[in-house]
């Protein structure tokens, strides 16, 4: 019996859209911060509800009686610290330099792959 293809691309776009509005919310939520009645129309109570049960930062160091010797602080790179900075960095130029021998590979292997069936 064969599938039809309208009815799952149709799937796919709403399950696409779906997450795209999620995703939206979710920015929102974070770069605003505050949300007016509209968004409640627009976004539904889900987000207004996570929007407004930000934990208190503040309240748990108290009880927690952590020292301000241990907060955050914005040293390095993009808020990174420079050992995790350097560390991506390095990992990306060996995954940079892994595929490009996998590249380079793969051409010398389709070469003598050809040079073989040549002399054949």
């Amino acid at each position: 019996m064969p599938r039809n293809p309208k009815k799952y691309k149709a799937k796919t776009i709403r399950f696409i859209l779906t997450i795209l509005v999620v995703a939206g919310s979710f920015l929102i939520v974070q770069t605003s911060g505050k949300l007016s009645g509209r968004d409640l129309f627009t976004f539904g109570p889900s987000v207004v509800h996570a929007a407004d049960s930000q934990p208190d930062i503040q309240w748990f160091k108290d009880q927690m009686k952590i020292s301000d010797k241990y907060l955050e602080q914005r040293e390095g790179v993009l808020g990174m610290s420079w050992t995790h900075f350097l560390t991506m960095i390095v990992l990306i130029l060996f995954a940079a330099g892994a595929f490009a021998a996998f590249i380079l590979r793969y051409r010398r292997t389709q070469q003598i792959i050809e040079e073989i069936r040549k002399e054949q």
